[in-house]
């Protein structure tokens, strides 16, 4: 999907501020010019353990086309939408950055990413504290041959334990090979075990999915190129059982999954909508599969036939659930197109769905477009990619985003909708229209799957310089496209238009 009208790599996205102090909702886009990001990189959202929301930026400077050097902005938002304090992050200078890959929030704030030198042979860990002081700064550097891609599948905080999933692409000749590494750190960032995983004679790509904890050990989802696993590990990593998970739907697959206690909730997908589940021991207690539908859509009649006039493409769902109380939140799978009314273009959904920890819906929040085109509108009508969501009671932020493509370089551009989910979003651009959750329950089984083997990792543990230092103001500006009135920005139902300033540029 390439979008010609960018003239320059497009900037991160910046998806903040909010609700309105009664409710309301809140839209927010990147600008078309600023800063480029690398490729692998999104931002990260999350809470602060106290009701409000973190938003991470991760950025690669870039002042009159030059790449100078990488980081990250941290802002802390308050419900309302009013930024209490906001960081900019990066690497000390005469020393390579981190490329931050992934980044996640859970009252601390973790940057997880690489060094920019060399071959990439090391996961860079970057914690600060609530405030967003650092706290500490490690570079885990991994004995792999040169040569090796790593991804950062998975990070999370489990009480005082750090937990991250990757895999490790390497090339022998043209056969390439594909390992899932893993890595366990306590709160300080102390390495408590490291292992990479394989299936004697099974496949040669093997990839990381998710990581979690579960009371007597760990949780870990792997995939090949067809199949998922689900692994139980002890205290120290090393695989217990393996089971194969399968599924009657089409194109089933599993995306993320989060662990309460020993109940595994998992997200994922097939070609019919979003699947979510729940799995405790050896067995899936219940999957239940999500799909939106209009409750009223356009229809056209010429002569004898009336056309139901709509058209629908959906997307994986977001690569994260959240749990929030004893409430799941996540965003379903977009219904990308289709069109509401018989005069206007075609409309996009955005989503949030929550559900009690047997899956059935308690609350949902969906926002629309107005369905007019790029051209007319600031609002693009073909974001449709979830990122994330984050929720504090029935306040959330989820983040949507468009990927762009120019050579073999990927762009992205954010969308955001910040809200609750007792309101209607109301304004110019998007809107509320009365939708349905259909669930409906689906076919995924355990079953006994192949031996998977824990390899020795040799892991060297470096304290790496990292500089912080207090942002002037939100690198943001704030206008709203319904009233230019101030006082309305923090009213209900406003929607919010927030491109990124040259001034986080120049500060580089």
């Amino acid at each position: 999907m390439v979008d010609m009208s960018w003239r320059v790599p497009p900037a991160v996205f910046v998806a903040l501020l909010t609700i309105g102090f009664v409710s309301g909702s809140a839209v927010i886009l990147a600008p078309p010019e600023g800063m480029a990001t690398y490729p692998e990189v999104i931002a990260g959202v999350g809470n602060d353990g106290a009701g409000g929301f973190i938003v991470v930026v991760p950025f690669n400077l870039t002042p009159n086309g030059t790449p100078v050097v990488s980081g990250a902005w941290v802002g802390e938002f308050y419900p309302n939408g009013s930024i209490k304090w906001g960081e900019n992050v990066k690497g000390v200078p005469l020393h390579p950055s981190p490329r931050i890959l992934r980044a996640t929030a859970n009252g601390s704030i973790l940057l997880i990413g690489q060094s920019d030198e060399g071959n990439h042979t090391d996961i860079w860990v970057i914690k600060l504290g609530k405030d967003g002081r650092l706290r500490w700064s490690k570079d885990y550097l991994l004995n792999v041959s040169p040569g090796w891609i790593m991804t950062v599948d998975d990070a999370v905080q489990a009480g005082n334990q750090i937990l991250i999933a990757t895999h490790v692409d390497s090339f022998k000749g043209e056969k390439q090979v594909t390992v899932p590494v893993v890595l366990a750190l306590d709160g300080n960032g102390k390495l408590l075990w490291a292992g990479k995983y394989r299936i004697p004679h099974g496949p040669g790509e093997l990839y990381s999915t998710a990581i979690g904890t579960v009371r007597d050990g760990y949780c870990l989802i792997l995939h090949d190129e067809r199949n998922w696993y689900y692994l139980r590990l002890d205290k120290e990593g090393n695989p217990v059982e393996t089971w194969k998970v399968t599924s009657s739907l089409k194109g089933f697959f599993i995306k993320s999954a989060l662990s309460m206690g020993n109940t595994v909730y998992f997200l994922g997908g097939s070609s019919n909508g979003t699947v979510l589940g729940a799995i405790v021991g050896n067995s899936t207690i219940w999957a239940k599969l999500y799909t939106l539908i209009p409750e009223k859509t356009c229809t056209e009649k010429s002569e004898n036939v009336t056309v139901l006039s709509t058209s629908t493409s959906s997307t994986e769902p977001a690569p994260a659930l959240t749990v929030s109380g004893n409430y799941l939140l996540f965003q379903p799978t977009v219904v990308e197109a289709f069109r509401l009314a018989c005069n206007d273009d075609l409309n996009t959904t955005y989503a949030v769905i929550k559900t009690d920890t047997m899956g059935i819906v308690v609350g949902s929040f969906v926002a629309v477009s107005n369905g007019m085109s790029w051209e007319k509108t600031t609002l693009p009508e073909f974001l449709s990619e979830p990122v994330g969501v984050s929720a504090n009671g029935n306040s959330f932020i989820a983040i949507w985003r468009k990927t762009t493509a120019s050579g073999a370089v990927l762009h992205f551009r954010g969308f955001a909708i910040l809200s609750n989910l007792q309101s209607k979003p109301e304004g110019p651009l998007i809107g509320a229209h009365d939708f349905r959750v259909n669930v409906m329950p689906v076919d995924v089984e355990l079953t006994p799957g192949p031996v998977v083997t824990k390899g020795k990792l040799g892991v060297k543990v470096v304290d790496e310089p990292i500089k912080i230092w207090r942002a002037e103001k939100a690198p943001v500006k704030v206008v709203t496209v319904e009233d230019s009135h101030k006082e309305s920005i923090c009213g209900p139902g406003v929607i919010l238009l927030l491109p990124l300033l040259v001034a986080l540029r120049r500060r580089g």
